[in-house]
């Protein structure tokens, strides 16, 4: 990640864009686009400020990408934090769906049923109930074409 631009003793129009950048951020994070519209003519208003004080581009383009970081630096933990409990919750759910499918293949019910109640395919089911089998799993083939082994395909 690029870091930026070290800004020290920010005039007031640049702080003002540091500080606008910064709100753009956050409302953008949060999904907030009223919030992020006005504070994008904030940022607007606080640059044409910072030019009409005689501010040059660059100087405004470091002072926004400063405030960019400073949005960052105070977000970024928290969110990552956040990352990490929902991987851990999804990961716990997704444990419980793939044995809650199990429990159902083991007490014999349709692959085609467990999959309406998932709303997900038939393949899906037997994928999860293969991994549970493993070694012990013995892949069925198609009988060769024009061949009816009398058997139903569907493994319960």
């Amino acid at each position: 990640m690029a870091t930026a631009p070290v800004v020290e003793s920010l005039s007031p129009e640049l702080e003002a864009i540091v500080t606008a950048a910064a709100q753009r951020l956050r409302a953008q994070v949060d999904a907030n686009e009223p919030q992020a519209a006005e504070a994008q003519q904030a940022v607007i208003a606080a640059a044409s400020g910072a030019i009409t004080a005689g501010v040059s581009l660059g100087e405004i383009a470091a002072a926004e990408q400063a405030g960019q970081a400073r949005a960052r630096e105070e977000l970024g933990t928290d969110l990552l934090r956040t990352v990490e409990r929902a991987a851990r919750r999804r990961r716990e759910i997704e444990h419980e769906y793939e044995q809650a499918v199990q429990r159902a293949a083991r007490l014999g019910l349709a692959h085609s049923d467990i999959a309406t109640a998932a709303q997900t395919a038939r393949g899906t089911i037997r994928t999860i109930v293969s991994r549970t089998n493993g070694a012990t799993h013995t892949p069925e083939f198609a009988p060769a074409d024009g061949q009816d082994d009398g058997a139903e395909r569907e493994q319960p």
